[in-house]
């Protein structure tokens, strides 16, 4: 399952939004929403807790895993930041922080926000966590030599990082501007220790400001600390367990593709001697089983070899719920996601680079259909880049209704007909002729979106449009995706419930190899939307740009927005404390306990 992030941090680390092929936390009960301070309870029994992963990781270096499936597996048990994020309330409260950052302007644009980490928290191999591990990570992220693009776009205000002589464990970050996500891209960013990603010290000399400077890339990219540096972690630091290593409370012990991911909980962590409830982690070891198709996790979950399935197929959930066997053993739960499914056209493609031809599309697309039958209902339509759940969801945006008739209008108008008499649409572009036949990329063993994509096929043969399915598997599909070898995707977008920075998939800067904007959307007018919202502070101000954004995008459709599914979920009654809820992965791992324990 991809999942392209769209404003989270990936584990913590806020990303643009999770990609997703498939497949959100929750706090236990006795979490409370505020932070008091009472002793954390002790493991009384080792237990497991088996959970689906839908397919292979795409690496575990929390920098640079791009999928939402590495990051159900290391946020937030292998990793953590000085902030986490309440799965109930949403607010951000302190983690590996003594107590939320002090925020402060410096002038009319720029800002400074300190933070100060705990005493308490140390590293496996007993050194404190300081203020240089944070400036660490915030140099390995803006390397550029390092294949953290995705997650740099989050970080560039960060100017400085100025440490207290005093206090190693104390610091303030200089924000060069005022900057929309500056606590939460600051805060939820996963801590990496210095001593074990730079032992050799390489990044050690590097200040930030001059990693920051656009005149010193050429420079840098040649330097060879920098580049053995970026080598290094670019390689050697994804899929080996002794070398992922985090302040959070699981350490990875094995690795196996196309079978499971296992992690075991660390006999000293440093989170046991803090009196704050919410810092916890219960479980003895998490087994993440990797299961693809979505049939087979249904069996062994009826077989109880999983305790933890999210996302499952609306249908297949409803059968389920009727099952003797599975209401014996589980609880159903359906929380609203935040994030959607969406067919992207790659406006690049002669094909596709008329609006007229994408806005055709979009009129095949029975939404209703969609909803209703391949969702069973459980899910909701939606015409934007922003969630539904949102107050800044522009709820003007039209639906595009599905009509066979206005496709063909708009297709004739723009000059695609069927000459050859093979009912398949063609033109001349470029001075040769290309039929109307379109691939349609989708992630392999997932019934969803080839339901999806077989839907839309039979209504674009209504209007002569040829549409060719294309399965791939995750690492696969990343790479077609990257290197935009595709005409028509279907995917998801997770998201989170804090405020929309869309620079990542919508910013023309982002149509690159590594940027997430893998339709090649943007214009002038959204380029400077984009970077207006990024800055401006003011709720109504920022809502009233993100209402024009989504115009804009419903003007040129690069998307056809389909719907926000229900996260469809069943977690075992051997747990307490195991509730679903809106944020991804969908539960909280960590916060599990056996129901019989007193």
């Amino acid at each position: 399952m991809i999942i392209h992030r769209n404003i989270r941090f990936s584990l913590g680390f806020l990303c643009a939004a999770c990609l997703i092929f498939a497949s959100y936390s929750c706090t236990p009960d006795s979490a409370p929403a505020k932070d008091n301070k009472t002793p954390t309870p002790k493991v009384k029994k080792d237990f497991t807790v088996r959970a689906l992963l839908r397919g292979n990781t795409d690496g575990l270096n929390v920098l640079l895993a791009q999928s939402a499936i590495s990051t159900e597996v290391l946020d937030p048990n292998v990793h953590c930041g000085l902030l986490d994020m309440n799965p109930k309330t949403f607010e951000l409260r302190p983690f590996l922080a003594k107590a939320q950052p002090e925020i402060k302007e410096l002038d009319s644009d720029r800002m400074s926000i300190i933070y100060e980490i705990r005493e308490e928290a140390v590293w496996d191999n007993g050194s404190p966590i300081t203020a240089e591990d944070y400036a660490f990570t915030i140099k390995a992220i803006k390397n550029p030599k390092t294949n953290a693009v995705t997650n740099r776009t989050f970080v560039e205000f960060i100017e400085e990082i100025n440490i207290d002589p005093n206090n190693l464990k104390k610091f303030t970050i200089i924000c060069n501007k005022r900057y929309l996500l500056a606590k939460v891209a600051t805060g939820t960013m996963p801590l990496l220790p210095s001593y074990f990603y730079d032992a050799q010290g390489l990044m050690a000399d590097f200040t930030i400001a001059e990693l920051n400077d656009p005149a010193n890339m050429d420079r840098l990219s040649k330097d060879p600390r920098i580049v053995d540096f970026a080598n290094d972690f670019n390689e050697n630091y994804n899929h080996v367990p002794e070398k992922i290593v985090g302040a959070g409370p699981y350490q990875v012990t094995e690795i196996v593709n196309g079978q499971h991911v296992k992690l075991v909980r660390k006999k000293d962590w440093w989170g046991d001697k803090v009196e704050v409830e919410y810092i916890a982690a219960y479980p003895s070891k998490i087994h993440f089983k990797i299961i693809g198709d979505d049939n087979n996790a249904l069996l062994s979950l009826k077989e109880q070899e999983l305790d933890v399935m999210t996302y499952i197929p609306a249908d297949k959930f409803l059968e389920l719920k009727k099952n003797e066997r599975a209401i014996k053993n589980f609880n159903f739960y359906t929380p609203d996601a935040f994030g959607y499914r969406y067919i992207g056209m790659n406006m690049s493609k002669p094909t596709l680079s008329d609006v007229r031809v994408r806005k055709a599309l979009a009129h095949l697309v029975d939404k209703k259909y969609l909803v209703e039958e391949v969702s069973s209902g459980l899910a909701t339509a939606v015409n934007g880049p922003v969630s539904h759940l949102k107050k800044s969801y522009n709820k003007n945006i039209p639906t595009v209704d599905f009509s066979i008739e206005k496709a063909n209008a708009l297709l004739d108008e723009a000059g695609w007909i069927d000459s050859d008499g093979d009912n398949i649409r063609d033109k001349v572009v470029g001075g040769k002729r290309l039929s109307l036949s379109l691939k349609f990329l989708y992630p392999q063993g997932k019934q969803l979106y080839k339901d999806i994509g077989q839907v839309f096929k039979d209504e674009a043969a209504r209007a002569g449009i040829e549409i060719i399915m294309i399965s791939r598997e995750g690492a696969i599909m990343i790479e077609d995706l990257k290197k935009r070898e595709f005409d028509l995707n279907c995917l998801g977008w997770s998201q989170s419930p804090i405020p929309d920075d869309f620079k990542q998939i919508w910013h023309t800067a982002s149509n690159t190899y590594e940027g997430n904007n893998l339709v090649g959307f943007g214009n002038e007018e959204s380029d400077k939307l984009i970077d207006e919202i990024r800055v401006t502070l003011d709720e109504e101000k920022r809502n009233k740009l993100y209402g024009r954004f989504q115009e804009v995008v419903a003007e040129q459709q690069p998307y056809v927005f389909l719907f926000s599914p229900k996260s469809c979920t069943a977690i075992s009654k051997r747990f307490k404390n195991a509730e679903a809820v809106s944020l991804r992965p969908g539960y909280f791992v960590r916060y599990f306990q056996l129901a019989d324990e007193e």
